[in-house]
């Protein structure tokens, strides 16, 4: 619904009897919440932010392009300009600054292998109901992925990364270390951009074999190979050395249970050298757990794909920390647009 129409809305209120600043169409908002991503997931299949990029097209040129019906790609392109995707005059359309920025591929903050990632996921999230009923999860992480599903999810995961790796590689001073361990590296992106940044710095990057294959790719883009070692492997049950300077785990720790992340934390403690670093870069609860919102889905994601994983709050996953052995463990929200936190402890 429209801004206007909720302003609208909410000036009624008294003659509905409601109490004062509380609007009845949230309900429907948060229930037809799924309308908004599906008109954003057809759009991004049917190509519509490249054949955009760079010139404005009318409908009928569009429905030839992309094959489509002329009727129904209308009502999704008007739906788009809505939701403040794309403009429009007449019938004729265009990208507006936020899609040209996030959403065509000429972009170096192009997201659109985010969406298709969660496009993905949608036939899961259908299945929210028994997960919770049964405690079963709808949909198992680290199943067989096709190709071009790993592909879709390492991208996404990659244009993410890209986003925020300044933030990342500046909040923790890995000058003088040797050797960084990124643990489920996924793209490798981290792993890249920390010994981009510094010189001295080498890294292993550790995910499962085809989550690999588009790591390579990542790694040969930016000419890394000699610094940047790829190691097929298990995190919770494979060598992870013992020379470690720093070790980094993004957007995982979550999809563990309690009992695995300390097990798995304490073999990240053994494998690490004096003075060495760990940090956890995630979407944690507050310790009160009241939000943020982001990290209370991801953690009902978890539960649809893994059979332990759950939202940790930064009070739990400092207890871990301090629990397994580190000290100076402490908690930091990143720099905005980041919704991370970023969860930093020490060998001493």
């Amino acid at each position: 619904m429209s801004d206007s129409w909720n302003k609208d809305n909410n000036n009624n209120n008294g003659s509905w009897g409601l109490p004062e600043g509380m609007d009845p169409m949230k309900v429907m908002q948060v229930a037809s919440g799924y309308w908004q991503s599906c008109v954003l997931h057809a759009a991004n299949r049917l190509d519509i932010f490249n054949l955009l990029d760079g010139q404005a097209k009318d409908l009928d040129t569009l429905t030839k392009e992309t094959q489509s019906d002329r009727r129904c790609l209308g009502a999704l392109l008007s739906a788009l300009v809505s939701i403040d995707f794309l403009d429009r005059e007449g019938d004729v359309f265009m990208n507006n600054e936020f899609s040209k920025t996030f959403l065509t591929t000429s972009s170096k903050f192009y997201q659109g292998g985010i969406v298709y990632m969660f496009e993905n996921w949608y036939e899961a999230w259908g299945g929210l109901y028994d997960t919770v009923k049964t405690g079963k999860p709808s949909a198992l992480m680290h199943q067989e992925y096709s190709d071009q599903e790993t592909r879709d999810y390492m991208m996404g995961m990659h244009n993410r990364a890209l986003s925020q790796s300044d933030v990342l590689t500046s909040m923790i001073d890995l000058s003088g270390k040797k050797l960084l361990m990124d643990i489920g590296c996924g793209p490798s992106t981290f792993s890249v951009k920390f010994c981009e940044r510094y010189d001295g710095l080498n890294a292993i990057a550790m995910d499962r074999e085809q989550n690999l294959k588009i790591a390579q790719e990542i790694v040969d883009e930016y000419k890394f190979n000699d610094r940047v070692e790829l190691r097929s492997g298990d995190y919770n049950t494979d060598d992870l050395g013992t020379s470690n300077d720093a070790m980094l785990l993004s957007s995982m720790t979550n999809q563990e249970s309690p009992e695995k992340l300390k097990l798995l934390l304490k073999r990240c403690y053994d494998s690490m050298t004096k003075d060495a670093v760990i940090m956890i870069q995630e979407q944690l609860l507050w310790p009160e757990k009241k939000g943020p919102q982001l990290a209370a889905l991801i953690g009902v994601n978890q539960i649809i794909n893994t059979v332990g994983g759950s939202s940790y709050s930064t009070a739990e996953m400092e207890e871990i920390l301090t629990d397994v052995g580190f000290v100076d463990v402490e908690s930091r929200q990143m720099a905005e647009p980041s919704p991370f936190i970023m969860v930093t402890g020490y060998k001493r």
